[in-house]
């Protein structure tokens, strides 16, 4: 996947309200950083990873499909996958105020009721419940700090 530039990356979080229609203001940061693509909004899919949704621009989708065409056709992951991201994705558009609507089977998923977070992830956001983020766990410092010592150590082949 390139790379978002800084100003198009989806950083930092923010707590909306979501209405009994499933409406809720993105961000207008987010918002920003998506107006160079094709579609007024994003797309968005159930994570098959948790209770949460997964979000992004085109280059989300375009990510998506270079790994499953990696798959060789009619082979049963490739067809899972192809099932569970590309088929479970929605596109969301904006309406005049920067709303989008999130359909109830996505709401469902994600166990959205009152107020929502946006969870930027760089490339990519999170839509969960504003009190379901993931607890950070006992020891989240400590791993935090090794994943960081594994982008500091040298690359296998000596490049760095």
């Amino acid at each position: 996947m390139k790379l978002r530039a800084p100003e198009t990356s989806f950083l930092g979080s923010h707590i909306n309200k979501i209405d009994a229609k499933g409406r809720v203001a993105a961000p207008a940061d987010f918002r920003r950083a998506l107006e160079g693509d094709a579609l007024r909004g994003f797309y968005c899919l159930p994570s098959p990873r948790g209770e949460f949704l997964e979000c992004g621009g085109g280059d989300m989708i375009s990510f998506f499909k270079e790994m499953i065409a990696e798959l060789p056709p009619f082979d049963d992951d490739r067809e899972l996958l192809e099932t569970h991201l590309l088929g479970a994705v929605r596109p969301l558009s904006f309406d005049t105020e920067g709303r989008v609507v999130i359909p109830e089977p996505l709401r469902a998923h994600a166990n959205l009721l009152d107020r929502v977070l946006f969870q930027g992830r760089g490339e990519t956001f999170w839509i969960m419940p504003s009190d379901g983020a993931p607890a950070a766990p006992a020891g989240e410092r400590a791993r935090v700090r090794a994943a960081l010592q594994k982008l500091r150590a040298p690359k296998p082949g000596g490049a760095s």
